[in-house]
């Protein structure tokens, strides 16, 4: 296969990933000349790849993996992605030394993935991780094998790295998210939710944080293409007109709005609100979890205009406000919980603490007007 130095093409590039235990700095660079064409890993492409610790020179690794390349078949769609269980003690979550079949989107590997980008067929590239944010990791963390590594500065970014390579050997055809159809962006919406709540229940949270944040901007993408529902659930809504009312009245749809409406794998609008309200919920948590307050309250504030009925939403809200101190916000949160469930005790003991806190505030405002005029 012909090769070629491309114009422009960044030799190094660089990004923060999620990982078990937190987050991780990933620096990738080409590995001898790039290769033709523009035939590269996209959402739910199959690819068959090594991932090797770099310790080998550049000229001997790329020797190695050329006689690899002609010794192995290429992958075939109808193949199944390698099964490699996920643990919380390694950041990298593929086997070494030996081919495996990776498929983009489904969150196996996020470091893999992201080195992915890009590549073609027959490529190399050389990767270092590094701990990015030591303090939102465990002191002691573990290096890509599981190899327990002691983090003695407090960073992270020196003390804790490893180098690899990864070798693409053939990938499946995949899409761009614009590519495809609304049926297929709501199977992948609802496949990034499945596994945000899988990692979630496992402590995994910036990676679940990382499957929601992926399933809310295809969600996006889906707005005006839900599907409407059937007539005779519009019949029962009280929309039984006279026949020439009902044909001045309803509106124009194009084709594609017409296909979508008889699609049954594409949401209806109320489906859509209320799984999109869910991602922003779950992301809240997981934000309120990390410490990112701000990022909590935004996404809670997203979640309770999407589904005002959500209970859970406001809770998050009433809980991200209190945190940051926004009391009237909190109470306004928390009692809106009362109104939808009368009953909910976790609320009304939230209510008490955010009342205890405004008494507080109120008691040391006066104290200090008094001062002031006394």
């Amino acid at each position: 296969m012909t090769t070629v130095q491309v114009p422009g093409t960044p030799r190094e590039t660089s990004w923060i990933s999620a990982c078990p235990g937190g987050l991780w700095e990933v620096r990738r660079r080409w590995l001898g000349e790039r290769q033709r064409g523009d035939f590269t890993p996209m959402l739910g492409s199959l690819c068959k790849v090594k991932v090797r610790r770099s310790t080998a020179t550049e000229g001997e690794t790329q020797h190695t993996a050329s006689q690899e390349q002609e010794s192995t078949a290429s992958v075939d769609s109808s193949e199944q992605a390698t099964s490699h269980p996920r643990s919380q003690d390694s950041v990298l979550q593929l086997p070494l030394d030996e081919w495996c079949l990776l498929r983009m989107g489904e969150g196996q590997c996020d470091i893999t993935e992201g080195c992915l980008e890009g590549m073609k067929a027959g490529e190399m590239c050389e990767f270092t991780i590094s701990a990015w944010n030591a303090s939102n990791c465990k002191s002691a963390g573990s290096d890509a094998n599981g190899t327990q590594t002691e983090n003695t500065t407090g960073q992270g970014s020196s003390q804790q790295s490893d180098c690899f390579t990864l070798q693409l050997h053939s990938l499946t055809p995949g899409q761009e998210s614009w590519q495809m159809t609304p049926g297929e962006k709501w199977a992948w919406v609802r496949s990034h939710k499945q596994r945000g709540g899988q990692r979630f229940g496992k402590g995994y949270i910036w990676g679940a944080a990382d499957c929601y944040c992926r399933a809310v901007k295809l969600a996006i993408t889906l707005n005006g293409k839900t599907r409407r529902k059937p007539v005779d659930e519009v019949s029962k809504e009280g929309m039984e007109e006279e026949d020439d009312d009902d044909a001045a009245l309803t509106p124009c749809f194009d084709q594609e709005n017409e296909q979508a409406g008889a699609d049954i794998s594409i949401p209806t609008e109320e489906e859509y609100k209320i799984v999109k309200a869910e991602l922003h919920c779950n992301l809240s948590l997981c934000q309120f979890k990390l410490g990112q307050l701000g990022k909590s309250r935004n996404s809670s504030i997203k979640a309770t205009e999407l589904n005002p009925k959500s209970s859970k939403a406001w809770y998050r809200l009433g809980q991200a406000c209190l945190q940051l101190g926004e009391l009237e916000e909190s109470h306004m949160a928390f009692g809106k919980i009362l109104e939808l469930q009368p009953d909910s005790a976790s609320a009304r003991t939230a209510l008490k603490q955010v009342n205890s806190k405004l008494k507080d505030l109120d008691s040391k405002l006066g104290q200090r007007l008094s001062k002031m005029f006394n």
